[in-house]
């Protein structure tokens, strides 16, 4: 876990100094660590976070380095089992909070626990997302989740800020007005910033899988009806996703 939880200070700190981020409003970033573990070990991978990361990032948070974490369980999906994440809006303050973990970490009173998680927890892929469009405001980002949320990591081309103005011009009054109908718990919109394939993602929050599947299984249906146009281009510029079911906690 030493070796592979969370992305580098190192590649963040670089991401910070070229000004790639810079924006005139504030801006979440979410650094997303996606593990790929044993199944029937995956339990005790639980247990080793909670007991030995989860303290570091309450105090992080508490010392207002970052905004939120959470550690999701893999409820349905594809092959990553284990979802770590970190929010904030203040990039330096992230970076300061990322080399505080990864120092607290490798004391040697951890060494032991650290080595049993990256056995269990062999291989990541590691993912750095501004929020583009959202429900809620840049601090809030992540703050308060529901049981269960959905995500979908698109494949997109070159288009992407194409797929970003529909996101928002047609599709946000749709999601926002689910929010106030109490339909979904909050929406975001996710921008690649550092990682793998995944160019954009969705992330639903709702009270249960039942509820993630009735209402994604609705969505596509009622956007297309909505915004025939835009709907028809979303899919053209991002045509490929993968979709996740995960169990939220901290």
């Amino acid at each position: 876990m030493r070796r592979r939880v969370f992305c580098s200070a190192a590649g963040l700190v670089m991401l910070a100094a070229s000004g790639a981020w810079a924006q005139n409003s504030p801006t979440t970033y979410i650094m997303g660590t996606y593990y790929r573990c044993v199944q029937g070990d995956a339990t005790r991978a639980d247990a080793l976070y909670k007991e030995h990361v989860t303290p570091v990032l309450k105090a992080e948070q508490a010392a207002g380095r970052i905004t939120a974490y959470g550690w999701a369980k893999h409820w349905e999906g594809g092959d990553w089992r284990r979802l770590e994440y970190v929010t904030g809006t203040d990039l330096d303050k992230m970076v300061d909070s990322r080399t505080a973990l990864i120092k607290a970490i490798e004391a040697p009173e951890h060494a032991k626990a650290m080595d049993e998680f990256d056995r269990i927890c062999s291989s990541h892929d590691d993912y750095i997302w501004a929020s583009k469009a959202s429900s809620q405001a840049p601090d809030a980002v992540a703050k308060t989740r529901t049981p269960f949320a959905m995500s979908t990591y698109y494949e997109c081309n070159s288009r992407e800020e194409e797929a970003d103005a529909i996101v928002k011009t047609a599709y946000a009054p749709i999601l926002n007005q689910d929010v106030k109908d109490g339909k979904i718990a909050s929406w975001n919109w996710l921008e690649h910033e550092l990682g793998g394939k995944y160019r954009r993602a969705m992330v639903l929050d709702l009270a249960s899988p039942k509820a993630i599947l009735q209402y994604w299984a609705a969505l596509p249906d009622r956007l297309a009806k909505a915004q025939p146009e835009f709907a028809r281009r979303f899919g053209e510029i991002c045509d490929s996703h993968a979709d996740y079911i995960w169990e939220m906690g901290n």
